[in-house]
């Protein structure tokens, strides 16, 4: 057991001294956590093509590999931002979803603990082509990536 004085916090003592200091590191700790909570999603280099009828998967995933269970993940339009599938609190959410895309879509959670969250499309349409954006949101960082469908 350690005995001692009780450190004085009077103007001019060390401790009081040594205070702003000590704020100022657990401040810089707290910025590196955030720092570190950061990620960069990346979807891939080419556009993907799929044929009218069938069914495209656009993959987008984070790096490093962390995982997206607990984040928010919402594949939107980039044209509209209007949602094509939305996971938020564990679960996929359907109420915002754009009417052409219910019963079509289905984010891939099979790895989703290692950052990668695909969205597969069924049927797809012409109407379906164009530029998609894939949107990771954590509580306190989020980044997004883009994806291109070419439809054949």
């Amino acid at each position: 057991m350690m005995m001692g004085k009780v450190p004085s916090f009077s103007p001019g003592s060390t401790v009081s001294s040594a205070l702003p200091g000590y704020v100022a590191f657990c401040l810089a700790l707290q910025v590196q956590r955030l720092v570190s909570a950061q990620f960069t999603v990346t979807g891939p280099d080419r556009p993907i093509t799929a044929s009218v009828g069938g069914e495209a998967v656009l993959p987008c995933h984070l790096s490093p590999r962390m995982s997206a269970q607990s984040m928010e993940v919402r594949w939107v339009r980039s044209q509209d931002s209007a949602v094509v599938h939305l996971y938020q609190n564990g679960q996929d959410r359907f109420e915002n979803q754009m009417l052409d895309y219910q019963g079509r879509t289905e984010l891939l959670k099979d790895d989703i603990t290692n950052g990668s969250v695909s969205l597969r499309i069924r049927d797809i349409r012409p109407s379906d082509e164009g530029l998609y954006v894939c949107l990771f949101q954590s509580l306190t960082f989020f980044q997004d990536a883009s994806v291109l469908l070419q439809v054949e």
